[in-house]
């Protein structure tokens, strides 16, 4: 019975994939509007990085871990880590402040387009590369 259940897994392993599909979400994605410029990056191993930059030229960085979370197409991202900390301007410093995390409804439109909504509003990124 032992030598039966070895080679009915050594069958499932070979006939398994041999490399898993990549996800169609990773890749670095762009946009461009109203003088500001979005640039998020989301890695095969579940990454992402994310850039801001203002129209005065002013950047924000945001890093953690991303997701695609439940059956509909939310795409979660838990932030670990963004820079700068502080803002200063005439009136002093203050510190910078992040939720934990952010959801977006997500659509792929073909294989170029990203398009992530929130209450915020609607971002179309293209595929950048």
């Amino acid at each position: 019975m032992t030598r039966r259940c070895v080679a009915v897994l050594v069958l499932l392993l070979l006939a398994a994939p041999v490399a898993a599909v990549a996800n169609p979400l990773a890749g670095t994605w762009r946009m461009a509007a109203d003088g500001q410029t979005v640039e998020i990056e989301l890695t095969p191993d579940g990454r992402f990085a994310r850039r801001d930059i203002g129209p005065d030229g002013r950047a924000m960085t945001v890093t953690g871990h991303w997701s695609l979370a439940g059956q509909a197409p939310w795409l979660r991202l838990v932030i670990e880590d963004w820079a700068p900390r502080r803002a200063c301007g005439l009136t002093g410093c203050a510190e910078i402040r992040m939720l934990p995390g952010e959801t977006y409804r997500y659509a792929l439109q073909g294989r170029d387009t990203l398009v992530l909504e929130d209450t915020g509003g609607r971002l179309a990124l293209r595929r950048a590369g």
